[in-house]
């Protein structure tokens, strides 16, 4: 296969020649890179209505990454990266890893860009993997001396990106099993009555995968980065893939639930969290059926069973857990009744003691 060498002239601009390692990036690098990764050509007014300017996934992926791989790159600003990703995508579904290091390589052997090293160059494969997790925000494949906690995607030589991506998350086997998604089925309730603390990620690949003996569960957040992938013709992510996964966050963040509302506000005070994930509205119940989910279900239905076999574990667990309604009411109808009969108990007891005292002093005043 024959690159598009027109992948290979991005103009060069001066807020995309700054270091990988920049932080804090303002907002028209931010912007820059942004239309460089899905080539299109959003205004400041459209990038800033993606969660203030994908906030979000620029600190907590696209920043983190870069920062991961910095040293083991050949790619040493933006605008280099860039050409390496839009390479890789122009290639993606056809031709396999070491070709695609062999097409820059051959691209740019006349210049006297460090690009234009040997295909098997370590610096130029991990320049094509960090090039990969930024495209897709998913882990492929590993970065020396950087720990990847949770899923990643292995990317080998004689593959195409396309395929290796496609190994991981594809549609699953639908189950056989008759798994209810009630409204009380939430990411809040998942906290405040199963006691599984919601961990939240931006590996794709890492979205509803329960770890630590089912006490805590990974919750990929950037609603906005995949909004802009469906806009845009340059990703892998399947239309489908990216539908599902923001059914999964309407779904376990209800914006029309107000339990759900004030426990993603608290959340979001305290970490750097997409405000675009805590904005849908919650799947009607057609919608919920569990086999309208194709790539998530497996790890949906188990979920949904660590939560079913969740017991409460506190007073406020208690009083939030009302899955089973009428057993909730006869609970709080019961402790309440305990509750007055202590009460009055106690008020009976107090009382007699205050009468028995005060006949006492009736007699000594004889």
């Amino acid at each position: 296969m024959v690159m598009n060498k027109n992948c290979l002239n991005i103009s060069a601009k001066d807020h995309l020649r700054r270091s990988i390692t920049s932080t804090d990036l303002n907002l028209p690098i931010r912007l820059a890179i942004v239309n460089g990764i899905f080539q299109s050509n959003l205004t400041v007014e459209e990038f800033l209505l993606l969660d203030d300017g994908l906030q979000a996934w620029y600190s907590d992926w696209f920043e983190e990454q870069c920062q991961a791989a910095a040293n083991q790159i050949s790619a040493k600003t933006h605008q280099e990266l860039l050409q390496i990703l839009n390479c890789l995508q122009s290639t993606s579904r056809a031709t396999s890893r070491i070709q695609v290091a062999t097409e820059i390589c051959a691209a740019y052997s006349s210049t006297t860009s460090t690009l234009g090293l040997d295909p098997s160059d370590a610096k130029l494969n991990a320049s094509l993997t960090l090039a990969a997790r930024i495209w897709l925000s998913v882990s492929i494949d590993s970065l020396q001396h950087f720990f990847t906690t949770g899923y990643f995607t292995k990317w080998d030589s004689d593959q195409c990106l396309s395929d290796a991506f496609g190994k991981e998350l594809c549609p699953k086997l639908q189950t056989n099993e008759i798994v209810r998604l009630p409204k009380v089925f939430t990411a809040a309730n998942l906290e405040k009555i199963a006691g599984i603390q919601v961990q939240w990620t931006s590996n794709l690949a890492d979205h509803l995968a329960l770890k630590d003996d089912d006490k805590k569960v990974m919750f990929f957040h950037q609603a906005s980065f995949m909004e802009l992938s469906k806009k845009s013709k340059m990703t892998l992510l399947s239309d489908d893939l990216i539908d599902e996964t923001l059914l999964t966050i309407a779904l376990l963040i209800p914006a029309s639930e107000s339990r759900s509302r004030k426990w993603f506000k608290t959340k979001r005070k305290g970490l750097c969290l997409d405000s675009k994930a805590g904005s849908y509205n919650a799947p009607n119940a057609s919608a919920r059926r569990i086999e309208n989910f194709h790539y998530w279900q497996d790890r949906l239905v188990m979920l949904k069973q660590a939560f079913d076999d969740s017991e409460p574990s506190g007073i406020a667990s208690w009083w939030y857990d009302d899955r089973k309604k009428v057993q909730w009411y006869t609970f709080w109808v019961a402790a309440a009744l305990l509750l007055l009969t202590v009460v009055f108990g106690l008020i009976q007891s107090v009382s007699g003691v205050v009468q028995a005292w005060a006949a006492v002093r009736a007699l000594d005043t004889f």
